[in-house]
């Protein structure tokens, strides 16, 4: 029992030892466990470190290789830069160096070291070389310093602050401008500047006659020459750059040297300063010296301006000299006009008796011998008093003694009565003399008739005298430039000679003639036209002219006149309806239509009788015929004579230029009315307005089978239907 009790205490001690063990060893378990958690806690940490240190070496690494590159980067940057401004310094036509501390040359551009490639010079070389070879070898003009002397005045100068530019006059005829500027680590810049170009220019603007001047955009003084110090010596003292325009002004009216402005100083010098030039200015200026000065300013591109002093106090006085003799020649000229005008008048008074006595000595039984004397006697005297009249005409135009005397009157029927006084010697000629009045334009006005009536007695007169062949056309146009006004333009064209265009601006002298083969064997003064255009100018006119050689000539001339009553064209009634007008020119059928169209009447032109006798064949429904009297071909008086045969009997008004021959020729009672040419508008419409359409019959019906008659047929289809100034195609008759 007791060894049961004995090794059952043994047992439950042992199983206590192994329980404890046990317990001891589930500890130390959990102790293990707990360190190898820590330890691997651990290593992952040192893993994490190890990985995290790798990654930083490798972006060291990726920056210390960026960083290598960029600093080659920028090593060959700035190897390129300094290569490009090495070049660049290079590149310019001016001198360029820099100088160390102690004077020496740091580096230099080709153009700076470009005088001295024969010589030991680079890199190092002193100042001071550079100065002793530039004066000892002549390249630069020192005047007269020695070169010891010049070198040391050009040490001196670096001594200064700021260092004062210095202009070198080298030996090759070029201008440098030396300009040294100090740096903050005392190197020291120098630029040599080219300025050969300007010192041209400058040379130039100080060798001209005149003052120069030249401001800034705010009124500073940038240059000025010699001369014009010259002119102003009262403002020479301040005339300097950067001075200011109002000091320079101020100091000369302080000094009174500028006549216009005593007594209004200051509205004079405001009108002067602060005011930018909008372009070229030019002005007279007296100075108190008694010279005269022309201004002449013009701006510059940026705001400044420019400026000229010209010197014409000579002229001035040649202008006084001249003046003065110009007034001693009019003097003389108006005594001498004078003189002819009263000798004009004394000559005319025997010369009318020559001429009168003359003419009743030719009315009078005289033999064949004793007319022609006679006849001779009145030609010549009415000749030399034409040429008395011309100058009578001329000396009081000269000596101011003509007067006009504007007075209402019918400027349509002057022209006509003119036409009237030529007439004759036209038709002698064989020229067809036409007036194209505007038939718009009132016909009264006040001016002087008697001057005006003398101007185109003069110009139409010419134009007769001088065409062989051909017309002579009168034309007048007006426009209205202000109410009660008329601007005339009354024109006068030939089909003569004409003239050569190098003789066009004499035509208009005193005694001038076109010399020339075609023209000796006319007559004349010379004075007509100088009379005509001294005349028109006195009314406030101009005349002109305009030629051909060989084609003719067109003179004309514009006058602005007063309408002398508040009238519009009169429409005098014309029962009328149908015209046909023959002419074989081409200017009188235009003027014939232009007028019957105005009575509201149907017009049809014809260049010819034979087209006229068409015409009728194709159409014989007009009212009346107008034809002119000398046609080739077929006359006026011929085409009456046959279109009678044919049976026509429409009213056949004939225009003519000798109404006497008219009416002594055969055919003449086959005429309505026989009009001279050329003819008032107010005389056509008064016998246009007397030929009346006679009422046509009341129809009568033929018998059966019996035709009706051609002429009622065509009075019962005479309509003026058609546009008027048209022909019955429809079309305008070719001229």
């Amino acid at each position: 029992m007791d060894r049961l009790a004995k090794e059952r205490r043994g047992r439950l001690a042992a199983e206590r030892l192994l329980e404890h063990k046990q317990r001891e060893l589930f500890a130390a378990n959990e102790k293990l466990a707990l360190h190898a958690r820590a330890l691997s806690a651990q290593i992952v940490e040192q893993r994490h470190v190890t990985k995290a240190a790798v990654s930083e070496a490798q972006m060291l690494k990726g920056q210390n290789s960026r960083f290598l590159s960029d600093l080659e980067a920028a090593h060959t940057s700035a190897v390129m830069a300094e290569r490009r401004l090495r070049d660049s310094v290079n590149a310019l036509h001016d001198g360029f160096a820099v100088f160390d501390p102690d004077h020496r040359l740091l580096v230099a551009n080709r153009a700076y070291l470009a005088p001295y490639a024969d010589y030991n010079v680079g890199q190092g070389t002193p100042y001071k070389e550079f100065l002793k070879l530039t004066a000892e070898e002549g390249m630069a003009d020192i005047g007269d310093a020695s070169p010891s002397e010049w070198v040391d005045r050009m040490l001196a100068r670096w001594e200064g602050d700021p260092i004062e530019p210095e202009v070198v006059h080298t030996s090759s005829g070029q201008w440098l401008r030396l300009v040294d500027r100090r740096a903050r680590d005392g190197d020291m810049v120098c630029v040599a500047l080219n300025i050969t170009e300007q010192m041209r220019t400058w040379a130039a603007l100080e060798a001209i006659p005149d003052g120069f001047v030249l401001f800034d955009r705010n009124e500073k003084l940038l240059a000025c020459n010699q001369r014009f110090r010259e002119i102003y010596p009262e403002c020479a003292s301040v005339m300097h750059p950067g001075t200011s325009y109002e000091t320079i002004l101020r100091t000369g009216l302080e000094a009174g040297i500028f006549i216009d402005a005593i007594g209004q100083e200051n509205a004079w010098l405001e009108a002067r300063i602060g005011q930018p030039l909008d372009g070229p200015e030019e002005r007279e200026q007296h100075l108190a010296n008694g010279r005269w000065l022309r201004v002449l300013e013009q701006p510059t591109p940026d705001g400044g301006r420019v400026g000229l002093r010209v010197d014409i106090t000579h002229q001035k006085e040649q202008q006084a000299a001249l003046d003065e003799a110009r007034k001693a020649a009019e003097a003389a000229n108006r005594a001498k006009s004078a003189f002819l005008a009263n000798m004009s008048h004394e000559i005319r008074t025997p010369m009318n008796g020559v001429v009168g006595m003359a003419e009743l000595l030719c009315d009078t039984g005289l033999n064949e011998e004793q007319r022609l004397f006679a006849e001779t006697i009145r030609s010549s005297g009415e000749a030399l008093l034409v040429i008395i009249n011309d100058i009578l005409d001329y000396s009081k135009i000269e000596a101011e003694r003509l007067t006009l005397h504007p007075e209402p009157f019918d400027l349509e029927r002057l022209i006509h009565e003119v036409a009237m006084l030529l007439q004759p010697r036209a038709r002698e000629c064989g020229l067809d003399l036409m007036i194209d009045y505007d038939l718009f334009l009132p016909t009264r006005f006040i001016g002087d008739a008697g001057r005006l009536r003398q101007i185109l007695t003069n110009l139409v007169g010419n134009a007769v005298k001088f065409t062989e062949k051909g017309y002579v056309l009168i034309r007048i146009v007006g426009l209205e430039t202000e109410p009660g006004n008329q601007q005339l333009h009354i024109s006068v064209e030939d089909t003569g000679i004409g003239i050569a265009a190098d003789q066009l601006d004499h035509v208009f002298g005193e005694f001038n003639q076109v010399e020339t083969a075609a023209n000796r064997k006319f007559e004349g003064t010379g004075l007509g036209l100088a009379i005509t255009k001294s005349l028109i100018e006195r009314m406030g006119g101009s005349v002109w002219v305009d030629s051909e050689l060989g084609k003719g000539s067109c003179f004309g001339f514009r006058l602005l006149l007063p309408v002398a009553e508040d009238q519009s064209p009169v429409q005098v009634p014309v029962s009328l309806r149908r015209a046909l007008v023959v002419d074989d020119q081409f200017i009188n059928r235009t003027i014939l239509e232009r007028q019957l169209v105005t009575c509201g009447m149907q017009v049809t032109l014809c260049r010819s009788g034979a087209d006229v006798i068409t015409e009728l064949a194709r159409d014989n429904a007009y009212d009346v015929l107008i034809t002119d009297h000398e046609m080739p071909e077929m006359s006026g008086l011929q085409l009456s004579e046959k279109l009678r045969e044919l049976g026509h009997d429409l009213p056949i008004v004939l225009f003519s230029s000798n109404p006497a021959a008219a009416r002594d020729g055969k055919g003449y009672a086959n005429l309505a009315a026989v009009l001279q040419k050329p003819l008032l508008r107010s005389e056509l419409y008064r016998r246009l307005r007397d030929l009346h359409v006679p009422a046509p019959p009341a129809p009568t019906l033929p018998p059966p089978g019996q035709r009706i008659p051609r002429h009622a047929r065509a009075c019962r289809r005479r309509q003026p239907d058609k546009p008027v100034g048209v022909s019955q195609n429809g079309q305008r008759p070719e001229p």
